[in-house]
């Protein structure tokens, strides 16, 4: 309903109110002037009835309006017996609030307007509520649609003025066509660039109008011309353009290049160029990012890394072996020498990693991990080394090596190790100390690290004379003076063992040279005694300086080494004995397991003795011939060490003239834990002088066996 149509309605609402109370007011006049003078009593049943409130009625309609780029508005007309407020809240398409509660008050005749803070294009619901003076409240929601104006396509216009000559700027100018030139940008994106690189011109927003400066040497001029508008709808033009250049004769380097064509405008003088204008120092044509006047390996591969001289490793050979340097696995060939497709030499190469060149290495084939000599060629087996069972021990502070002796745990100790000789040894300085106290006292340490060299050197001497010596043992102030020693010393030991020791922390000097270079690596004992009040919390910090150290802590020992009832006694055997190997004797003999070597019995070759066919034809062969292959087996029965052998040696050999040798069975029965023979009475009639103390070897037959299973024969065995 527009206004018009709602002022009627409430003008013929008025009229209606008038003529109803014109009807009461004639009613009064036709009473006849008795009753107009007199007035009648009323009772209350004659009163008059007071009129009613009706609630007031909102007259507005849906609202479809064109955008006039103003702020919106909207009106109205509310019916009711006076005034009332008109509370108006505008609401997205979802109910959220989208302008809040405007309030206004009705005019006399009922009309209200507002004005939204909203001029721009959309749809909204408008909830509408009209409440009179006694707060009868009623509500209208309608509809409020502003539609967007429509808006043509973009379309432009332009000009193209050249750079005059000796300059190079040029302008694109012309119009841009749309009825909101003030929402229009143009620019201009050269080919081949990336967008980011487009040049914006200026636009009169009053008129549509450009202009765009162009750098023809900088940038193509060939390219694509874009121009946007749009208020509400975007739209845009493209257009591609080709600017033509008038060519220009200018050459400002002199290089016989136009600028127009040259690539390269700043050539150094009297530098020879390729057509591009661009001479050897201005060009890459590798692109490898050095110029060709200094690349010396002008033809890189893409993407490959170059040095200062253009040249990459696929194309370096620094040690001329004919293998660039990319795949040259040994890169310092030695000059003149061959080398394979990884570019080394047998001079580089130990294929069977004995670390011995293969140019060097006579045994080239040796098995992994087999010590080698300097030839390349398996090492003979060593020797084993007898390792001297003999301790060095360290009394403590204020006692004396017989002291340390006749401790019963010291006894005990020497009772289970009959193996081994212990030493004792007596320190040089005066009080019976392997470190003086601070002149000071302990409050005052020592700075010197020279402070234990008496006893330092002492030791050194006993080493000297009666080592070398297994294992390194201290008792209290000995244990303190072992790792000063150790640090001290070039003499070495396979074992410490530490007992109710501490670090001397009152000579600092000697501390520091423990410190430079712990941890030690000599396998230790660190032995304390729960019982032990004076020493007992300073074993850790004594442990610490020996990596992987054997921490043992008694809960009945005292100071004092451990008997042999306490807890930690065998572990400290077992401890002091694991460095050394145990020797089995069942390991000493050769030709086991079948692994004995095939040997020849030289008898026929090249000499007058009869050819011995005992054997077969080859090694591994058959048939019969000269080689053998020497077998034993060992057993241990009973305390026993039972050898069986077919009394081949693993050596080739001659028959000589008694010819000629065969296989046999030999056994022979040695006793693990040979006893000496103080019984007597045995048969000596081929040793009168032995008395009967022993049993004399038999004068013929085999007498002894050595480790290849060959028999020994007694002194009148032969032919």
């Amino acid at each position: 309903m527009d206004s018009k149509l709602a002022s009627v309605v409430l003008v013929l609402l008025l009229i209606g109110a008038s003529v109803a109370v014109f009807t009461i007011s004639s009613n009064d006049d036709d009473s006849d002037e008795s009753e107009m003078t007199q007035i009648p009593e009323t009772s209350e049943d004659d009163t008059q009835t007071q009129p009613t409130n009706n609630p007031p009625v909102i007259l507005v309609e849906d609202r479809s309006l064109d955008w006039s780029g103003t702020n919106h508005t909207l009106d109205g007309y509310v019916v009711d017996e006076e005034p009332v407020t008109v509370d108006v809240t505008m609401l997205n398409l979802d109910f959220s609030v989208h302008v809040s509660t405007i309030t206004t008050q009705t005019e006399s005749n009922g009309f209200w307007s507002i004005v939204f803070p909203e001029s721009l294009p959309g749809e909204w619901i408008v909830q509408i509520r009209a409440t009179d003076s006694e707060l009868v409240t009623i509500e209208r929601v309608i509809e409020y649609v502003v539609a967007p104006p429509q808006e043509t396509e973009v379309s432009i216009v332009f000009q193209w003025t050249e750079p005059s000559e000796n300059d190079t700027i040029g302008t694109i100018y012309g119009a841009i066509l749309h009825q909101f030139p003030d929402t229009c940008s143009i620019k201009y994106h050269p080919l081949g660039t990336s967008s980011s690189n487009s040049i914006f011109g200026d636009v009169n927003t009053q008129v549509g109008t450009y202009t765009l400066l162009i750098d023809v040497s900088e940038v193509n001029n060939k390219g694509d011309l874009i121009g946007e508008c749009g208020l509400f709808t975007s739209s845009s033009e493209s257009l591609r353009v080709d600017l033509p250049l008038t060519p220009s004769e200018t050459d400002s380097d002199n290089d016989g290049i136009p600028d127009l064509d040259d690539d390269c405008d700043s050539t150094p003088p009297n530098e020879p160029v390729y057509g591009t204008g661009c001479s050897d120092s201005e060009t890459d044509s590798d692109n490898d990012g050095v110029m060709n006047n200094l690349d010396l390996c002008p033809e890189t591969l893409e993407n490959q890394v170059v040095n200062a001289d253009g040249c990459s490793q696929y194309q370096l050979d620094s040690d001329n072996d004919g293998v660039s340097n990319a795949v040259d696995q040994c890169p310092n060939t030695p000059s003149g020498e061959q080398v394979n497709t990884a570019g080394c030499s047998s001079s580089q190469l130990d294929t069977d990693g004995d670390g011995v060149s293969d140019n060097l290495d006579q045994c080239p084939n040796t098995p992994l991990g087999e010590s080698v000599d300097n030839t390349g060629c398996p090492l003979e087996p060593e020797e084993p080394v007898d390792i001297p069972k003999k301790i060095l021990a360290l009394h403590g502070g204020g006692e004396t090596a017989s002291g340390l002796a006749s401790q019963q745990g010291m006894q005990d100790l020497v009772d289970a190790m009959p193996e081994f000789e212990f030493v004792f040894a007596s320190t040089p300085e005066n009080n019976n100390v392997w470190i003086r106290d601070p002149p000071g006292g302990k409050g005052e340490p020592t700075t010197s690290p020279n402070w234990a060299d008496t006893s330092i050197s002492y030791l050194d001497q006993v080493v000297a004379d009666q080592g070398p010596f297994y294992a390194l043992l201290g008792y209290s102030q000995g244990a303190a003076m072992i790792p000063v020693y150790l640090a001290n010393t070039d003499n070495s030991f396979n074992r410490v063992m530490l007992y109710n020791g501490y670090l001397p922390t009152s000579h600092e000097g000697l501390i520091d040279t423990i410190e430079a270079v712990e941890p030690f690596t000599t396998p230790a004992m660190v032995f304390s005694g729960e019982n032990d009040q004076w020493f007992k919390d300073m074993a850790p910090a004594l442990a610490a300086k020996f990596a992987g150290s054997l921490d043992l802590h008694s809960q009945t020992a005292g100071h004092n080494l451990p008997y042999e009832d306490d807890e930690h006694f065998d572990s400290i055997l077992t401890f002091i004995r694991e460095g050394i190997a145990q020797y089995d004797p069942t390991q000493s003999w050769l030709c086991v397991d079948g692994q004995g070597p095939w040997v020849k019995d030289y008898n026929g070759d090249g000499n007058g003795y009869t050819a011995n066919n005992n054997g077969v034809s080859s090694p591994g062969g058959s048939g019969s011939g000269p080689w053998f292959q020497c077998e034993v087996s060992v057993t241990v029965q009973n305390g026993n060490m039972v050898v069986q052998s077919n009394g081949i040696p693993n050596h080739d050999f001659l028959s000589t003239m008694g010819c000629c040798a065969p296989e046999m069975d030999y056994t022979s029965t040695f006793p693990l834990s040979p006893v000496n023979d103080t019984i007597g009475g045995h048969d000596t009639t081929n040793c009168p002088a032995s008395a009967g103390r022993w049993e004399c070897v038999p004068d013929r037959g085999a007498v002894a066996m050595s480790v290849n299973g060959a028999p020994i024969f007694g002194p009148e065995e032969g032919p």
